[in-house]
Order: C-alpha cells, then structure tokens, then sequence
C-alpha cells in the first residue's frame, strides 16, 4: 500500500507517460529539496526513476539554468548524470500553486535512477585512493563538458567574491536570531573570529588577480554525498541545483575542502596526522593530481593555471566559509536539531584553525605548488 503522501506524486505522474505509482520511498539524505525513489508499472515491466520535489522559493529560471545544464551534459555522454524525463507536453518539470496559505509555485522533475550506490554523504568521507581520483576525473570531465557552454536561465546566488560580504552580514546578525541553545552559545563565544576570518579572505580575493579568474559552470556542491559510486568507479554525478557561473577554482576549491578535511581527531601514528578541521594533504595531493592530468590530456577547460594556484588555498578557506554559511543560515532559518548543526559548526571552525594556525598555509602550498605550476 502506498502511503499518504502518494497522492501528490500520483498527480505530478499524471503529466508524463511513465506507467502507474506501485511503490515509493523518501530520500532522507537531503537537506534542501524533497526527493523520492520511485517505482512505476507500464506495460507490465518496472521501472524505477527519482522524483524531485524543489525547495520553495527557488525561481524558474534557476530550474532551467540547472536543466539546460543536465540536458547538455546527457548529450555529450560524459561526465555520468541522470536524464530528465519529460511531462506529455515536453517540458523537463512540473508546476504546481502551493497550498492555500502559499501560493507560491512548487517545481517537480523525475530523472532516471542512476546506478551503483550512495557510499557517502558530505559529513565525513573517507573516500579510497582510486574513489579520490576517479572523484577528480569526473570533476574535470564536468568542467571541460561546460567551457564554453551557455545555459538558459540563471541562478540567483552571487558569485563568491559578493557573497563574502553577505556572508559577513549575516554572521553579524547571529546575536539577534539566537535560540538560546548549545549551537548559539559555541558560535557566539567565537563570532569575532568568524568575522576577522571573512574580512581577511575578502581582502585576498578582492585582489584585481583573484577578480580577474577564469569563470565558468562549476557544479558548488560537488562532495562524495553527491556521487554514487561500483566499487571505485564513480557511475553517477547529481544534485546541478546550486551550480552557477563563477570562478573554476572555487569549484575545485570547494571539492578538496569536502573529500579531504578530517572530521575526527587522527590515532596516534595516523599517517595523514591531520588535526580535526585540518585537510589531509596527502589527500589533496591525490585528487589535485589527477584532476590537472585529466585536463592536460583533454582539450576544454585546460587544468589550473598559475594565477589559479596563487588563490586556491585562500579559496578553499572560502569555501569553509560558505559551507559555514550553509550551516549558520540553516540552523536558523528551520527548526533543527542544535546537537546536529553544533557537529558541523564545529567542524567548520576548527578548520578555520587549521588554516590560520602558523605553517599550515605554507604545508597546503607546498603541495598545491608542483600540481600547479611545474616550472615555478
């Protein structure tokens, strides 16, 4: 028997030729949009596809920036990402008016079910060696498929370099929201450090240099959470909603912060001895290396170049920021589990402690450095 909520995805099916709902089961993974895994019969045979029900308030345009983005990669074959369906009257979503008290629209898309499984979530990966380089194979076939690629649509969220004084903004209203909870005392005891950390990686990246990087579609959230994988071999990339235009090396930046920042404190003799917080730079050195060697190889986007290597560390400390931003913003704007969001508040300070404490930054480059630019 299906359950309550079927009648709502019963009626999004009714817009496309995919059989009959026998049978569905909710995603618990997200945090943003609602999905489901979803069964359907037609003409006797199964089929399993996912359905999407967006956040509210997300725009249209923002859907079609992401579905022209997923249609052109579907077309050129590589990086792997789910096809979307679509309705009867060919288009790639579903509007609907929300309930009575909000009359907002509310987007739905059905993709196909990609293959293999979900290993991961974005809270503490320990991808293998062979996942880490796959991970950064895919990642450079996904840069590579989108330069020079102009989608439809747009998002609305600002590039990184104006996001970091929104960011500033609202961490300096935190007083103001406070829940008066465990999450609130940690983050206001260290607000001015927060603070003091956004107003020197702004200074940095608001060089005419940093200003002037090579920009085009990144994926802004591309974490092992948001890959399946058989094995070693990444068979899947998904999750477009939070990609825009903006520097290539954020992207990049934001993928080393995700597969490799410890979220445990490391035994004794660990040999990657990366505190909590901290980037296992063995680890970075794994994925950086074969991200550049896909693109050495492969005509497109090209790997980093120098000026993108000057930045990268100050950009991966920005993309602590703006995952820091996530949780912050989250934490406040839901009701939530304090207990949970304190896990990666923490987890987002204690890496801005690493990277400010004297001689990691030098570490970090000292690896970056070679990947990078080999004859410097």
């Amino acid at each position: 028997m299906l359950p309550d909520n079927a009648l709502q995805l019963k009626e999004i099916l009714e817009h496309y030729d995919l059989g009959e709902l026998v049978d569905l089961e909710k995603n618990e993974r997200g945090y943003v949009n609602t999905s489901f895994a979803i069964q359907t019969i037609q003409g006797g045979q199964r089929r399993q596809y996912f359905l999407r029900k967006y956040k509210a308030g997300i725009r249209e345009p923002e859907i079609q920036f992401e579905h022209s983005l997923i249609n052109h990669l579907v077309a050129l074959g590589a990086p792997p990402v789910a096809r979307l369906h679509r309705t009867r009257d060919g288009d790639t979503y579903v509007r609907q008016i929300g309930e009575a008290d909000d009359r907002e629209r509310v987007f739905f898309a059905i993709f196909d079910f990609l293959p293999g499984e979900d290993c991961y979530t974005w809270v503490g990966p320990r991808c293998s060696k062979e996942q880490l380089q796959n991970s950064a194979v895919v990642l450079a076939q996904f840069h590579n498929a989108v330069s020079g690629f102009q989608p439809q649509g747009q998002r609305a969220e600002a590039k990184i370099f104006d996001l970091l004084p929104l960011i500033a903004a609202g961490v300096a209203a935190c007083p103001a929201r406070a829940k008066n909870t465990v999450f609130d005392a940690y983050l206001l005891e260290r607000l001015h450090l927060v603070l003091q950390n956004i107003a020197a990686t702004r200074a940095v990246l608001s060089e005419p240099e940093a200003l002037a990087l090579p920009q085009l579609i990144i994926h802004c959230d591309y974490h092992p959470g948001n890959l399946r994988f058989r094995g070693s071999q990444v068979t899947g990339l998904f999750d477009f909603d939070w990609s825009k235009i903006d520097a290539r090396c954020f992207d990049v930046a934001l993928a080393l912060w995700y597969f490799c920042t410890n979220w445990e404190a490391p035994q004794d003799g660990a040999p990657d001895g990366a505190p909590s917080g901290g980037l296992r730079l063995a680890e970075v050195q794994t994925f950086l290396s074969a991200y550049q060697a896909t693109l050495h190889t492969h005509p497109g986007a090209g790997p980093l170049g120098p000026m993108e290597g000057k930045y990268l560390p100050y950009m991966i400390n920005a993309s602590n920021l703006y995952i820091l931003n996530w949780t912050i913003e989250d934490y406040y704007r839901k009701d939530v589990d304090p207990q949970e969001y304190l896990v990666y508040l923490r987890h987002g300070l204690n890496f801005m402690d690493w990277f400010e404490t004297d001689g990691h930054l030098d570490e970090l480059k000292a690896i970056l450095s070679p990947l990078i630019d080999p004859e410097g």
